[in-house]
């Protein structure tokens, strides 16, 4: 059965995520080393704890503020949260390929990067017809709720679907479900998987 929805991760396939870029601009606006934001957001389980839906875009900007003591607009403090991803043209121009069906972009986030994305990330957010974070699906793939959480929104069944990822265990987890999944190679391999789609 040919697709008629297509799931693309965020995070190491739409875009090169930068932590390390995230910590640094962090650490500066801040006056501390990017090894204490990192401690504070990553190794302390917040951002987990996020991403599975703890805490909406306020709270979260809230907490950074707390604990790193953030001196910026909320306007600048979601530039700098989004700016650590950073599109990838030949997924988008993928991405592009499959503009007429319905699509979602799939990614275990939280809800400060869901708020700022439609501006930060425009080109990505126009891209998409859904924005699948496990933030609001309050679940994180590869557990079956996430990917019933994503097929939701768009109205589709496992078998109607196709996804692309950078991590095996998701591509594993989305198959075992009777998603057609392919293991994320660069762009150009993902443009001629899914022109072998569409053409079929």
């Amino acid at each position: 059965m040919k697709p008629r929805v297509f799931l693309f991760d965020l995070g190491g396939v739409v875009c090169r995520f930068y932590r390390e870029r995230r910590l640094e601009i962090l650490g500066e606006a801040c006056g501390l080393p990017a090894e204490k934001v990192d401690e504070e957001l990553y190794s302390s389980g917040l951002i987990s704890s996020w991403d599975g839906g703890a805490g909406n875009a306020q709270e979260v900007e809230g907490e950074i503020r707390r604990r790193l003591g953030y001196p910026g607009t909320s306007a600048e403090l979601r530039r700098v949260w989004c700016g650590a991803f950073e599109p990838d043209p030949d997924v988008l121009a993928a991405a592009d390929l499959v503009r007429s069906y319905r699509t979602a972009l799939f990614t275990d986030n939280d809800a400060l990067l869901l708020s700022g994305l439609p501006r930060q990330l425009a080109e990505v957010d126009d891209r998409f017809d859904a924005l699948a974070f496990s933030c609001v699906l309050r679940a994180t793939k590869p557990t079956p709720e996430a990917f019933a959480g994503a097929l939701g929104l768009l109205d589709a069944t496992a078998e109607e679907a196709f996804f692309v990822d950078d991590r095996e265990a998701n591509v594993r987890a989305a198959r075992a479900l009777g998603i057609t999944a392919v293991l994320f190679e660069g762009g150009p391999a993902l443009y001629r998987t899914l022109e072998g789609l569409l053409g079929d």
